[in-house]
């Protein structure tokens, strides 16, 4: 980047807010990098940096908490990471309750970078241009209420999945260091197992406007954009502020048809297959009759049977910086 358009995005920045905070992903080898080259701009141009990491999740809620109660008006966190580090400082922003003050600029700097890509930000320049620009777009965010063994309040941005989709991720986790390649490797390798042993079934139990149902599925999805994992497009047309859920449910079929399925994933023709059903709300109930992971934001967690969800969306109750072409809040 030139000397001069770094000198246009710090002048920016520092007319909207003086004080910034920077929540790293230590893990990313790209996002250490990327933060190191803003800490360098930022502090040279003597703005007031306040950094934490995703490494201590306590801390990024403590220091947002902390922020919130410090400074009054628009404050800006610049997330540089991924899926699971948007995650991270989105709970915490929604359980501070600081929501309405922040603005929330987030940097590419993960595997997926799914969050990034629903915002059209799909590289550092983009960040920066959209930093520049201050263009703020109000999204919504998907809120679970979890009754269980712990009663749990939490909040996701892109996606959350259950049965197969979440034991994909849970498997993909040991190979996270090669990107999408080591997902993609997990996943082939665990679907060679399955086309001998059959795909394993979950049993729920699933309310959601007017549709009730109760029995066995390989997964569910319940989604906030349209693309995951970079090349699956689990909701055709979805926006993060739209004001719907995008529900995928998919029921038991033999491990070919499942496969191709997820692979006409890719073009969002999975539709077409009967045991798939979809469906967009603003609120579902799901009760596990089975022990089950999730992912939410790629993030894997174990639940044991009869936790039960009510999965709702808060709709436009956060600020995020966008490119001007996509839309702002007036």
């Amino acid at each position: 980047m030139k000397s001069s358009e770094r000198r246009r995005i710090l002048d920016r920045l520092k007319n909207v807010e003086e004080r910034m905070l920077m929540v790293v992903n230590p893990v990313s080898k790209k996002g250490t990098e990327r933060a190191s080259d803003v800490r360098r701009m930022a502090r040279r141009e003597g703005m007031d940096l306040e950094e934490t990491s995703t490494d201590h999740p306590d801390d990024v809620g403590s220091t947002i908490e902390f922020w919130s109660k410090r400074f009054g008006g628009s404050r800006v966190i610049m997330v540089v990471g991924g899926d699971g580090a948007i995650n991270q400082v989105v709970n915490n922003v929604m359980l501070s309750r600081s929501n309405k003050n922040v603005v929330l600029a987030p940097v590419p700097a993960g595997t997926a970078n799914d969050f990034c890509r629903a915002m059209h930000l799909r590289s550092v320049e983009d960040s920066l241009e959209a930093m520049a620009d201050f263009n703020v777009r109000t999204i919504d965010v998907i809120k679970m209420e979890i009754e269980g063994v712990k009663n749990q309040l939490k909040y996701c941005s892109n996606i959350i999945g259950f049965g197969l989709d979440a034991d994909l991720a849970r498997r993909s986790l040991k190979y996270k260091r090669f990107s999408v390649p080591g997902y993609w490797y997990a996943s082939l390798k665990h679907a060679v197992v399955l086309v001998f042993k059959g795909i394993p079934r979950y049993e729920v139990r699933v309310k959601a406007s007017g549709l009730e149902y109760e029995g066995s599925i390989i997964g569910m999805m319940i989604a906030n954009i349209n693309q995951y994992a970079r090349t699956f497009r689990i909701a055709p047309g979805a926006e993060p502020d739209d004001g719907l859920l995008h529900v995928v449910l998919v029921k038991p079929m033999g491990a070919p048809k499942a496969f191709i399925a997820a692979m006409s994933m890719q073009l969002g023709q999975h539709r077409r297959f009967r045991q798939v059903s979809t469906f967009t709300c603003r609120e579902v109930e799901v009760e596990l009759m089975d022990d089950m992971y999730s992912q939410e934001d790629g993030d894997v967690y174990f639940y044991p049977e009869g936790t039960k969800f009510h999965i709702s969306l808060d709709p436009q109750v956060l600020d995020v910086v966008t490119p001007s072409k996509v839309g702002s809040r007036s």
